[in-house]
């Protein structure tokens, strides 16, 4: 016995030793381990891979409950080398494990196969045969069996392996000549078949998550299957062959193609920014960051279509891959990683970190190979790193998008209905007070200016551009969207007779306000949907284009005598077009 102090004492007690745990209820609250299916289902296949199989099944059986049909048998069968008997009858305690931190293995603290199993359902089964054996074994664990023994005052145990036969239905699951197939029963997480839970949304949603988690298995050729689909490894880095994207590209590339079978067999990253270690604390710690292929960053404004969601690119907005032996362990966004925050273009971006078992306490794993907390020095080390690949990544999708926009004129002529409808209201304004060029001027012609527009705008012929410079010499103001380099909101030209207005399609109040609310006018559906929120960051815009304007005036030495003016007559244009324009966008 001890004192509150900790040290023995010499006082007795008629009180007898008693379990440190409650074995059968703390399964009971281990149940609330948080797993999802595909973390779970993962946690099993871990030990399938550590026992050397080819080949592994995942098979979710269904029952009618009520109206719908739901879950009531999850099964992972494998080719592995099997289980002893002495091995077996260990399988399904708490803290077995035959890699016991071991820091060269998957595996490591022996717990993660039994909660994943009992977040879900209440019973365990397993069966297995080794190669050296006929026979086939069994061991089982039940969870309300053991709550009843304990409330007996019985132990909670684990019977030794027994004869019980297969199942007939789980019969062709089972391998030929070796391999372990593990059975959980009595699912009550997922009975009621609705909403995530339907057999077709668990499905989808473990088909997407193994295939990520297992990509490096998948790609080295271990076959894995749910329902009998086989998975294909998705890679959110693209360097990997032979992988879902891979698929899905080269569909797309032939149904735009009508018909064309000259599909590449890779779709590889636009660019890998770095594939190399990076040192921290005496150790090696792998980085890889890229950049999805021209096929997939496309055109702005695509990122979450259809096409971008078979890819999984929405999912993948900020996130970082933990690779552990191979195996993710972590899919995520670690905070205050990326320069300036996460945003939308950077779902094009891959990141991937591989480290060795070795390195699980600077890594902060958990127990259950689920997420990842890395050290101070490593997220410093990572950031340092990305700092320098991240921008440059952006830069490249916004060259990408701008050649685009320039190819299909993505943005011309939006501005149409307003250049119209200035010029008319301009007859009753003040006039421009810009000087006319002299004779002996070097400064560019108004008809090549407006060339220059023309060709930023996506007017490439030369019959397109005389048609667009014939129309623009009508226009006092003309303005148009165009892809620019740099942080500027826009750029202006002025001649003696118009003033042509360059608005940046890359700049933050273009993709956040302008474009958001443009689609809302036109009605588009995905759009109108989103009202709400586009209404809320367009008055947020609007207020800080006046902020950021008041910040720019105030780098100058005397703001008040040099845009005074300037201030007075932007607020009377302002005004007047407000009053004389209204409703001219359809």
């Amino acid at each position: 016995m001890f004192s509150h102090a900790g040290s023995p004492t010499n006082r007795t007690y008629a009180l007898k030793p008693i379990p440190a745990m409650l074995a059968g209820r703390a399964m009971q609250s281990l149940r609330e381990s948080g797993y999802t299916l595909a973390a779970a289902l993962g946690e099993v296949i871990d030990n399938s891979l550590e026992a050397n199989a080819n080949q592994i099944k995942v098979d979710l059986r269904e029952v009618q409950s009520g109206k719908r049909k739901a879950i009531d048998r999850i099964v992972v069968a494998d080719d592995g080398d099997g289980m002893t008997d002495d091995i077996l009858h260990h399988y399904l305690q708490l803290g077995f494990s035959t890699r016991y931190m071991s820091e060269t293995s998957i595996g490591k603290f022996g717990v993660g196969a039994k909660l994943a199993a009992l977040n879900f359902g209440t019973r365990i089964d397993v069966w297995t045969k080794t190669r050296l054996g006929d026979a086939v074994r069994h061991v089982w664990f039940d969870l309300e069996e053991a709550l009843d023994a304990e409330r007996e005052g019985l132990d909670v145990t684990i019977m030794p392996p027994d004869d019980q036969p297969l199942p007939g239905d789980l019969v062709p699951l089972f391998p030929q000549k070796s391999g372990t197939l593990v059975a959980w029963s009595n699912i009550d997480r997922l009975a009621d078949g609705s909403g995530p839970h339907t057999p077709g949304n668990l499905r989808q949603e473990i088909e997407k998550e193994l295939s990520r988690i297992f990509r490096e298995f998948l790609y080295g050729g271990i076959e894995l299957r749910v329902n009998d689909r086989p998975l294909l490894p998705h890679d959110p880095t693209f360097v990997r062959e032979r992988t879902w994207a891979d698929k899905v590209l080269a569909e797309e590339h032939g149904r735009l193609a009508t018909g064309r079978t000259d599909a590449p067999e890779h779709f590889a990253p636009t660019r890998i920014y770095f594939d190399g270690k990076v040192r921290v604390d005496g150790h090696d710690v792998g980085l890889v960051v890229t950049l999805a292929p021209r096929e997939v960053v496309r055109r702005r404004g695509l990122g979450g279509d259809e096409l971008a969601r078979k890819l999984r690119v929405p999912d993948n907005q900020g996130q970082i891959s933990f690779m552990r032996r191979g195996r993710e362990i972590s899919y995520t966004n670690v905070p205050r990683m990326f320069p300036q925050g996460v945003d939308d273009p950077d779902r094009f971006i891959g990141i991937e970190v591989h480290f060795s078992p070795d390195l699980d306490r600077m890594m902060g794993v958990r127990n259950v190979k689920r997420g990842a907390e890395p050290s101070d020095d490593f997220r410093s080390a990572l950031r340092e790193r990305l700092a320098q690949f991240i921008p440059e990544a952006r830069l490249e999708i916004q060259t990408i998008w701008g050649e685009a926009d320039r190819r299909g004129g993505t943005a011309a002529g939006e501005h149409d209905d307003i250049n119209q409808a200035v010029a008319q209201v301009n007859a009753t304004l003040p006039k421009t007070r810009v000087a006319p060029p002299t004779d002996d001027s070097d400064e560019i012609s108004v008809d090549e200016l407006l060339e220059l527009l023309a060709s930023d705008t996506g007017r490439n012929t030369e019959e397109e551009k005389r048609d667009y410079v014939e129309k623009a010499k009508s226009l006092p103001v003309l303005i148009e969207s165009v892809d620019m380099p740099g942080t500027g909101l826009f750029d202006i030209t002025h001649t003696h007779e118009r003033s042509l207005i360059r608005l940046n399609t890359r700049h933050r109040f273009y993709r956040q306000m302008y474009q958001p609310l443009r689609a809302l006018s036109k009605g588009e559906p995905a759009s109108v949907k989103d009202g709400t929120a586009a209404a809320r960051r367009a008055v947020e815009a609007m207020t800080l284009l006046i902020v950021a304007y008041a910040r720019a005036e105030s780098m100058c030495d005397d703001p008040n005598g040099t845009y005074g003016d300037l201030r007075q007559w932007w607020g009377s244009f302002t005004d007047k077009f407000l009053a004389k324009i209204k409703d001219v966008i359809d």
